[in-house]
């Protein structure tokens, strides 16, 4: 949890998060490109899944979250990350 202690007291569904996190396998990529991290972040969509379906549906997590916890990825939204 050290990792995304940033977020210890910030978002309420933080220990579930971490166990989401840690529950199983898991696939990295590292993107490399001319403003990978924010085109990244707009692929990706809302943290929130029902508001990334309402407003942004072709996103990962309008397409693929289930809800706050399971989003189906995890990009940074912190600009030092």
């Amino acid at each position: 949890s050290e990792f995304f202690e940033v977020y210890d007291g910030v978002v309420n569904e933080f220990h579930a998060i971490v166990d989401e996190f840690t529950s199983g396998p898991a696939l990295v990529l590292e993107i490399r490109a001319e403003e990978a991290v924010s085109s990244f972040r707009k692929f990706a969509g809302p943290w929130d899944v029902n508001f990334a379906k309402e407003l942004y549906p072709s996103t990962l997590r309008a397409r693929f979250g289930k809800n706050r916890v399971e989003n189906a990825v995890h990009c940074t939204d912190l600009e030092t990350e």
